[in-house]
Order: structure tokens, then C-alpha cells, then sequence
């Protein structure tokens, strides 16, 4: 080969291997040639080739480097190296195939679960993966609607293996578990169509996962759950009589009929309304016309589409459960008139019936006053259920519940060890012992209780359950009040109410606290009454650290053991705010100490550890998270062992750390101090010192809000909500709820989070400070400003509070918004169509103004994002916050950023509509105490906690209420309960946690929007403005084109400057920079504006 390669390269001089390959493809082959090469072969003896001459070797190589520049003895290897690697090519990989997951709840609730190797050839590529066990999913679907001989819903959930690569060549691993809503299946032919509908939504959420970050490729897939419901479907029925708020109403036509096709009977009524007696069936035609071919009787909700698509009708289909929802929207032309129909239910029995008038029915009226409800009517994405706003326009965001001001009675403080037995069962994680300790509204504990061994976390329970008994009686006996000499003059003295802080007219009378008997302060009678402590009513807060985490879990699973009435306020089926077992509420401090445990400790005070001391007098030694061999321990026997574990034994698995040296000698010392005998007597110790040190920094966190705020921070479940609160407190605001839903609307439009891109992907600086400066070109710095507490700058200027009302004459704003004043007693939130003048695009490139909400077309993306999408990086076309310079058209905005906008050269074309609203800088208080309390605060704990009751008060305006679900706890033997919660429409998935308790997630059937979002909207924009000012009002007036945006992320700027000393230039303008953290020789070192907001 190599002879008729030089052959070929002899007879085409100058000219390379490439070269005569690509003459030979695109030129036709002369005919000698073709016959020399079409001559038959004939045999030859063999005969060795001698070794090459050294001019003839040099130029063979150098024709096989051109051909393969990979030198051949670099890439040789023996058979022997590769027969490991060839045999794995021949072996049959292992056979994907499902198993039962541990737990089912009775005969409605099961699951299967494809665990993938890692590895595994089958892995890699979601969509394949789905495509190679479609027919085991297709085979398993088919057995359950077999055994379960009825109809199911199934869940399909994957688990996959992410990997991203950062800028610095390190790398992110995440393990994302993506769901598809709910497919039901009542026949073994409609499985391949679930399947077609389930496979792309599943494959959907990934991509729309991409969304909380780019850059993510998928390594493997990791597991696939299958879980299964039995489904029996809603089915009108027989006559069922209506509840009487529904008679009331006079909006409903009940047709008693006695067989099994209330449906035809309620559309009859529709179709051929009688004008007397409508209730009756002998008033309407048998003979009606409609095709009910293959529809079953009863006919359950999920083939209303097919009646539609049969008869040429539109069906709506609504639910009543204290109140309308909605089971069933029709997705016919939106011309068609709507037939609406109600589906009311008795026990498990349903009935449909025609709903004569709408507007009756969603009219609500009670005691209270009436709430507006808003219905899409048509469409396929109409929501599942109803949404109503506050009550009143006078309703405020301003009543505190009192008893959050009262410190509670008892909380109880927990610590539940949990290992896994691994020698026995693999997945097993039971807790292996636990740790309680209570304390008193005064501050008073008992020791410690204790206890380690099987069935721990229920003998926990139990525990708890007869501590709740005790508190109960003694809530039950109150202590008679005991006033000092001071107490009576206080009271005598007293003008305000210690609760309210409102005047006291002579209704005053001596509040006290009916655990200790001490007086607490002068009250109004009514506000006395509202701090009553019931046995039976009042709650006990049972606090854990990182409650949400695995431990939520394991209690579940204990809770279906024990007797009491279970619920829940959740994130998810499997991770919860709380949980409540009778009047015990389970908290999580990590909702509000957004630490560890040894960082807490770290951060407070030696002298506020009190009850550590009180039993533990050495507890210096304790003052720091212990050392535990989490994985060593996994077996009854290690507890008996009489030493501590070699070091290498402390691995860990999880973090894939080991502990360091220090860390092993302090658990030696630890053991030797105390004199452990077991690993059993360690275990015991390390969990009481963590109960003892979290009991401290809880006790010290309440005191602080307590003192600070007036509030205890035991009644709440969330940062945001204490620090709301404190808010409303502190300001005695009064906030206007919404009761136009136009206006709600209207408002979200306009929320837009900050603006996070990357304007120029390379820069190099160039001045003296720098390696490799070239002085012939011209200096240049890079540098990162951030602004100081961006949203308590946007927080402390006025914002709106009340009077929304809709602008009548909106052209008359184009003209005079301009000079509408920042801090004037009204503000706007406008609609606009706005133009982005051509001659400002070069400009504004880098930074446009005006972001806006759009979805990233593919079509849009460069070469380079789409070969990222080939290399199997998950995108999507998913909406993103886009600076853009297109035109804007009915884009919604704070009147302050459209004066804004307008002084950088845009234009207003239109106002399409204006929003006027009371406006005043009524946070500004709240958000100055804080930071003046975080500039005194004496502990790295106090500087913390200032800091996040005011960055957490912000997440409360912005709450996305639809964002929550509703989860109901059911028990084994509730099975109507649980049969009525699967069939229902709004059914989204279940969590079993052993055999006889499951969590049910279902949808919303009822939304109240009650929350201020016209606050957090306006924040959000204010802090647009500061930065969009500062770049173009300072940086691009100091520098102009010499200044450029490299890259921002909300409240930073990383800029390019073209300039002989930045510093220099910056001491001319230091009143708009905080350059306190320079080091104290610099001279641009400065506390002037030390942590001043917006600076």
C-alpha cells in the first residue's frame, strides 16, 4: 500500500496525500490507469520486506504523519491490553427490569422502580432510554390494570445525572427527579396513546429544568419510578337531592331521574329547557338527537371530551366542594356557546345537573361581606380551580394574630439519629435513637429524654404525645396572677396597651401569663381575650433543625403507628413547612437559621449557651459540632464497641471527605473527658450535646425577636412571615388587598426579576498593576462594583399603599409623566408602547433598557448554542428576562423607570392604560432599623439575623400563591377519602410512606390572592432604575465609549475602563462608592458610606 502511495504522489508533483485523494474523488481517472487498477491480482510467495532505506523510512514516515499524525508506536498496545475492554464489548449488558418499591397503600397505591447502572449503555440519553423500556412500562401497565381490575393513573419519574463544567474547569454534578402530570388509563387499548402524551411531557420538564441555569448535560439516567393508582372514575349517577347552599341559589337544574344517565338527562335540560317543573324527567324528549355511542353510564369526567367531539357541543364542567372548582373546560371553537354543568357528589355517589345561571352560582355571599371569583371559561389551560381576591376594598395586610406576640408556652427541641443498616437492608434508614428536651415560656427545662433502640423515632412520638398531655393540664389549671410593688405602679401608670400598642380609655385591665403568673402589662379587655390559652386549641411548636430534609420522612413513616389527627402545610409530597400530630407543630428552624448547627454555635456568644451548662458544666470541650462515623455505624453491634473507630473510618461517603486530624483528636479527648464506654455512650453524648447547643441557639434567637420585634418566632414557620410581621409591626402600615382581578393581572405583568447576561465575553486589562503591560497601548481596568443592599434601597422609597384606580384620560399622561415627582403622594404603573430610537442601539448595546419576558427561540440562538444543544446540553425554548432593542408594545412599568427610560432617549408612543395608586416611603423605617441594629449587634449571629429580616421581608410581596399545592394526609382505612382524592381531576401524585399513611398532592381547587404584589413589583423596578442611572447617568457620562458592560447579575457591574488610573478618576466622585473594605493605606479608603444602601 505504501509502494502505490508513493507511486501515486511520483506521478502528481508538488503535491501532497490530500492532495491526490481529493484529485482522485473530483476528477475522472485517466483509462490506463483504470485498467492497471482493474487488473486481476495474481498470488505471490511471500517473501520478508527488507528493512527501509534511511531516506526511503524518513519520507515513508513523513507521508503516515500526514496521513495520521499520531505516531504508530505511541497507539500500539498488546491484545492482552485490550481484552478486558474487547470482552466487555461482547458481554450482554444487564437486563433493565422493575421491582416493587417497599410500600403500597392497600390496593389504590403502588410503585415500581428501574434502577440503571452506572454505565449502562441504555443510560445516557433520556429520549432513547424512554424508547428501550417503552414495552416493559407498556407490559407492567397492562398487569396492574389487571390486578387492579379497573382503570389507573400513572406517574412516570425519572432521576438523571447532570454534569456542568464552570469557567474555572470545575465541575457540577446534580441529580434532578422530573415528573409528568397524571395520565389515566381505563383500557389496555389506551395505553400506547398515554404513553404518546406521557413520554414528551416527561422529556418537556427536563428541558424546562434548564431554566434555573444553563450549561447542564445529562451523564445517565439513574432510575424510573412507575407509579400507579387505582383509578375509578367520577360518574354522574342517579338523583342526588343539591346541598342546600346550592338550592339557595336558584342557579342549578336537578333532574331526578332514577337510572344511570344523569349526563343525558343535564344536557337534555340544557337543550330542551322547561319552563315549569324542570326537575322532572317526563318534561323533556327521550328522542333527543344525541350520539352516545361508547360512552359508559355512569360516565365518568374523562370521556365528557368524547360526548363533545359526538354531539358538536361545548361542555364545562364545574365541582362543588364549599365552594365552585372546576373539573372540565371544553376546548371547542371559544364561538360555540358553552353548556355548563355541575357534578355534585353524596358520599362516593355523583350526579350532573345544568347549570342555568353562572353569575348565581359563583355569587358568594356570607357574613363577612363578598368576595369576587374569576373563571376562565374557555381554553385548555384554564386553571384548575377558583380564584378570589380579599374581601373588601377596605380589607388591609395590617392585623396581627396576637398570640405570634405571646411567647409559647412550651416548644420542644429534638435531635433523631438515623443510620443505615447496611449489612441487613441497603436502603434502610431507621432511626437508631433520639433526644428530646422541653422548655418552658420562662426559660425552665427538665433534663433531657432520651432513648436509643428499635423503633425509635415512634417511641419519639409517643413521647411527645405524653408531653402534650402534661402541657395540656397544666394550660388547663392557669396560675392566679402575683404583682410586685412595681408591677402595680406600672399598671397604674399605664396609657397604651402592651399588645396593641393602642391608648387605653379606661377598658384597661392587668394581663398576666397563666403559666407563671407573672403580669405582663396593662391591656384592652379585648386584646386580653385574644391571648387566652386553650388545652385543647393551643398549639406546641416542636422544633428541628433542617426539618424538611430527610428527617420529615422518617417521622412520617413513624406517624401512621401512633393514634392523632394528621396534617400538613407542604412545599411538595415529600418536603413540608410543617406538619402538625393533634396540637403538636412540627417546625423547621432552618426556615429561619439558615445555617448548620456548627456555624450557629460559632456565631453566638460562649455566655449564651445557659442551658448547655446546666448539664454539661465542661462545655467547652462541646462548643463546636461534634465528630461522628455516620457510616461506620451500621449495626446494632457497633454500639457495643468499646473504642472509637480508626480515622479512615469516618469517611464519608456523601461528601467524600474524611475528617481531618484536629477533628479526630477532639473525639478522642471527647471520649476520654467523658468517660464513654461504648460507641453507644459516644452516640448518646453527641446527640444530647446537639439537642442542648440547638435548644441555646433557639433560645437566643427567640429572645433576640422577641426584644427586638415584639414577636416569637415559635408561632411562625418561615423567615418571611416573622419578618412581615415585624414589618407591619414597626410600620403600622396599612396595605389595600385588591378586589379587581384586571388590576392583579395587570401588575404581575410587570414583575420582572433582576437582569443577569454577559455583554462582552473578553477583556484584557493593560496598566502598570498588571502582568504583561504593553505601556504602547492604551491602560485599561476591569472593575466590579456591586451595590450595597440594592432591594433596601428599592424598599426604603415610596411605594405604594392604596387607592388603585384606573386612569380615565390615559393620553393625557404622555405629556405630563415626565414631570410627575418621585416622592409625590401618587405614583402610576402604566401600559405603554415604546419606541427604541435606532441612533441609541450602538450606545445601549451592552446594557438595553426596558428589559422584557420572552421566549428563546432556537432560531435565535448562534452556531455555537446550537452546538451545544447537538453535544446533548438540555435546552428548550423557555421564556428568559431578555435586554433587547426592539420596540416595546403594551409593556407595563413604574412610572419611575419610564421617566427614566424616557430621559435615555426612548419614546412614548401610547399609554394603553394607567394604574394611580397612594404612594409613601412606609417601609423605610423597618429597613433603617435593621441596618442601624446589624451596625450595633455585638455577634456574628445578631449581624445575621438584622440581615435577613430584611432581605426575607421582600420574598413576602413577591409570593407566587399558585405556586402552592395542597397536600392531604390519608390514612389505610380512609378509602372513600382516598378514592375520592385520585378520581378527582385535581389529582397530581401520591407519596406513600409505608403501608398504612400516603401524602396526596392535589391542585389548588381554590386560590386567594391576598398578598401585595403591587409592592414587590415596584421594588423590582425601582432597583432597575438605580442601576440603569448610575451605568448611563455616571459611568457612560464620566467615560463615554471607553467605558464598557462585560457582564452584570442584578446588582453588579463588571466593567471594562479605558482611563490612566480608575482609582484616581474614582476619588473625584468617592461620595458615590463604598470603598470601606479597601485596605486602610488606600487612598480611596473611606467609612463615610460604610454599607450605605445603593452605594
Amino acid at each position: 500500500m505504501d509502494e502505490y502511495i508513493e507511486q501515486l504522489l511520483a506521478e502528481i508533483p508538488n503535491s501532497t496525500l490530500q492532495d491526490v485523494v481529493k484529485n482522485i474523488l473530483d476528477e475522472p481517472i485517466p483509462e490506463a490507469v483504470k485498467r492497471r487498477l482493474l487488473k486481476p491480482l495474481q498470488p505471490r510467495k511471500y517473501r520478508p520486506i527488507p528493512p527501509p532505506r534511511k531516506a526511503k523510512a524518513r519520507k515513508r514516515k513523513a507521508i503516515q504523519e500526514e496521513f495520521d499524525p499520531i505516531p504508530s508506536h505511541k497507539v500500539l498496545r498488546s491484545v492482552e491490553d485490550y481484552q478486558e475492554e474487547l470482552l466487555g464489548l461482547f458481554e450482554e449488558p444487564e437486563e433493565l427490569a422493575f421491582r416493587q418499591t417497599p410500600w403500597a397503600l392497600g390496593n389504590f397505591l403502588r410503585g415500581w422502580q428501574m434502577d440503571v447502572p452506572q454505565g449502562h449503555p441504555q443510560g445516557p440519553d433520556p429520549r432513547t432510554f424512554l424508547e428501550i423500556v417503552e414495552h416493559q412500562i407498556r407490559e407492567k401497565l397492562e398487569e396492574e390494570l389487571i390486578a387492579l381490575r379497573g382503570g389507573l393513573k400513572f406517574q412516570l419519574a425519572i432521576k438523571l445525572e447532570l454534569i456542568k463544567t464552570n469557567l474555572d474547569g470545575s465541575e457540577e454534578f446534580m441529580e434532578p427527579i422530573l415528573r409528568h402530570n397524571q395520565e389515566a388509563v381505563l383500557q389496555k387499548n389506551e395505553i400506547k396513546a398515554a404513553l404518546e402524551e406521557a413520554f414528551p411531557r416527561l422529556l418537556e420538564t427536563l428541558e424546562k429544568w434548564t431554566q434555573r441555569g444553563s450549561g447542564w448535560a445529562v451523564v445517565q439516567v439513574r432510575t424510573l419510578w412507575l407509579d400507579i393508582a387505582r383509578y375509578q372514575p367520577l360518574r354522574g349517577g342517579s338523583y342526588i337531592p343539591l346541598p342546600p347552599a346550592l338550592k339557595n341559589k336558584k342557579a342549578v337544574v336537578n333532574v331526578k331521574n332514577m337510572d344511570d344517565h344523569c349526563l343525558r338527562w343535564a344536557l337534555r335540560s340544557a337543550l330542551f329547557q322547561a319552563t315549569e317543573n324542570p326537575h322532572r324527567p317526563a318534561n323533556y324528549p327521550t328522542a333527543d338527537g344525541l350520539d352516545f355511542t361508547g360512552i359508559d353510564a355512569p360516565t365518568p369526567i374523562s370521556q365528557i371530551g368524547k360526548v363533545e367531539r359526538q354531539n358538536d357541543l361545548a361542555i364545562n364542567v364545574f365541582g362543588w366542594d364549599k365552594g365552585v372548582i372546576v373539573h372540565h373546560v371544553s376546548k371547542q371553537p371559544e364561538d360555540m356557546p358553552r353548556i355548563n354543568l355541575l357534578l355534585i357528589q353524596k358520599a362516593v355517589k355523583f350526579h350532573y345537573t345544568w347549570v342555568k345561571n353562572l353569575n348565581r352560582l359563583l355569587h358568594d355571599q356570607n357574613k363577612n361581606g363578598r368576595k369576587k371569583h374569576f373563571y376562565s371559561r374557555q381554553g385548555g389551560d384554564a386553571p384548575r380551580g377558583k380564584a378570589h381576591l380579599s374581601e373588601s376594598p377596605q380589607t388591609a395586610a395590617r392585623a396581627l394574630r396576637y398570640l405570634r406576640r405571646l411567647r409559647s408556652p412550651h416548644h420542644e427541641s429534638r435531635r433523631a439519629g438515623a443510620r443505615p443498616d447496611k449489612k441487613q437492608h441497603p436502603e434502610d434508614t431507621t432511626p437508631r435513637g433520639m433526644q428530646l428536651l422541653v422548655v418552658r415560656c420562662d426559660g425552665k427545662t427538665e433534663a433531657p429524654a432520651e432513648y436509643r433502640g428499635p423503633k425509635a423515632a415512634e417511641h419519639f412520638l409517643r413521647a411527645l404525645q405524653v408531653e402534650e398531655r402534661g402541657i395540656q393540664k397544666v394550660l388547663a389549671k392557669p396560675q392566679a396572677m402575683r404583682m410586685t410593688n412595681t408591677d402595680w405602679e406600672s399598671h397604674r401608670t399605664a396609657s397604651r396597651c402592651h399588645v396593641c400598642d393602642g391608648l387605653l380609655k379606661g377598658d384597661s385591665v392587668k394581663d398576666h401569663c397563666h403559666i407563671t403568673g407573672k403580669y405582663r402589662g396593662a391591656a384592652h379587655s379585648a386584646c386580653n381575650l385574644k391571648l387566652r390559652l386553650s388545652p385543647k386549641t393551643t398549639t406546641i411548636p416542636v422544633v428541628f433543625h433542617n426539618l424538611r430534609g430527610y428527617d420529615s420522612h422518617l417521622l412520617m413513616q413513624a406517624i401512621s403507628k401512633v393514634e392523632g389527627r394528621v396534617s400538613c402545610i407542604p412545599n411538595n409530597t415529600e418536603k413540608y413547612i410543617s406538619f402538625s400530630l393533634g396540637q403538636l407543630r412540627f417546625i423547621d428552624s432552618a426556615q429561619f437559621l439558615q445555617a448548620s448547627l456548627d456555624k450557629l454555635v460559632s456565631a453566638n456568644k460562649p455566655e449564651a449557651f445557659h442551658i448547655t451548662a446546666r448539664y454539661e458544666p465542661d462545655r467547652a470541650l462541646l462548643m463546636r459540632k461534634g465528630v461522628y462515623p455516620y457510616e461506620y455505624m451500621d449495626s446494632w453491634e457497633r454500639f457495643e464497641e468499646t473504642q472509637l473507630p480508626p480515622k479512615e473510618d469516618f469517611y464519608s461517603k456523601l461528601t467524600c471527605t474524611n475528617v481531618s486530624d484536629s477533628d479526630y483528636t477532639h473525639a478522642q479527648r471527647v471520649w476520654e473527658t467523658f468517660g464513654c464506654q461504648t460507641l453507644g455512650n459516644y452516640t448518646d453524648l453527641y446527640c444530647r450535646t446537639d439537642v442542648l447547643l440547638f435548644a441555646d441557639v433557639f433560645e437566643n434567637f427567640r429572645k433576640t425577636s422577641q426584644k427586638q420585634y415584639g414577636l416569637d418566632p415559635a408561632n411562625y414557620y418561615t423567615s418571611p412571615g416573622l419578618s412581615w410581621d415585624a414589618l407591619l409591626k414597626k410600620t403600622g402600615v396599612e396595605l389595600e388587598l385588591l378586589t379587581d382581578y384586571d388590576q392583579h393581572l395587570f401588575i404581575e405583568k410587570g414583575m420582572r426579576g433582576g437582569i443577569s447576561m454577559v455583554s462582552k465575553g473578553h477583556a484584557r486589562a493593560n496598566n502598570p498593576a498588571v502582568e504583561g503591560y504593553d505601556p504602547e497601548r492604551p491602560n485599561s481596568h476591569i472593575l466590579y462594583l456591586d451595590a450595597n443592599n440594592l432591594y433596601g434601597w428599592a424598599m426604603s422609597q415610596p411605594l405604594p399603599t392604596g387607592g388603585f384606580r384606573w386612569v380615565e384620560d390615559c393620553d393625557g399622561l404622555v405629556g405630563t409623566i415626565k414631570d410627575q415627582p418621585a416622592d409625590g403622594p401618587e405614583g402610576f404603573i402604566l401600559e405603554v408602547d415604546l419606541e427604541y430610537p435606532q441612533e441609541l442601539h450602538d450606545e445601549h448595546n451592552a446594557y438595553p433598557l426596558a428589559p422584557e419576558r420572552m421566549v428563546v427561540q432556537k432560531k435565535w440562538m448562534s452556531e455555537y448554542q446550537h452546538g451545544l444543544l447537538g453535544a446533548g446540553v438540555a435546552s428548550a425554548e423557555v421564556e428568559k428576562l431578555v435586554p433587547n432593542l426592539r420596540d416595546k408594545n403594551h409593556y407595563v412599568l413604574h412610572y419611575r423607570n419610564l421617566q427614566l427610560y424616557l430621559g435615555l432617549g426612548m419614546k412614548l408612543k401610547k399609554v394603553h392604560r394607567a394604574l394611580r395608586f397612594e404612594q409613601s416611603p412606609w417601609m423605610e423605617p423597618y429597613i433603617r432599623m435593621n441596618t442601624e441594629l446589624r451596625k450595633q449587634a455585638t455577634s456574628a449571629f445578631e449581624k445575621d439575623l438584622y440581615k435577613l429580616m430584611n432581605n426575607s421581608v421582600f420574598g413576602k410581596t413577591m409570593e407566587n400563591l399558585r405556586k402552592r399545592v395542597d397536600v392531604k394526609l390519608v390514612r389505610s382505612h380512609e378509602e372513600d377519602k382516598l378514592r375520592r382524592l385520585i378520581a378527582s381531576p385535581s389529582f397530581a401524585r401520591a407519596n406513600i410512606f409505608d403501608d398504612d399513611l400516603a401524602a396526596i398532592e392535589v391542585h389548588k381547587s381554590r386560590l386567594v390572592l391576598n398578598r401585595p404584589v403591587y409592592v414587590g413589583m415596584s421594588i423590582l423596578d425601582l432597583s432597575k432604575t438605580l442601576m440603569c442611572d448610575f451605568y448611563y447617568g455616571q459611568l457612560k457620562n464620566q467615560y463615554g465609549d471607553r467605558c464598557q458592560l462585560l457582564y452584570t447579575d442584578t446588582d453588579s457591574l463588571l466593567l471594562e475602563i479605558q482611563t490612566e488610573d480608575v482609582y484616581r478618576d474614582m476619588v473625584a466622585h468617592a461620595g458615590l462608592y463604598d470603598t470601606s473594605d479597601y485596605p486602610r493605606e488606600h487612598p480611596l479608603h473611606s467609612v463615610e458610606n460604610k454599607r450605605c444602601w445603593g452605594r
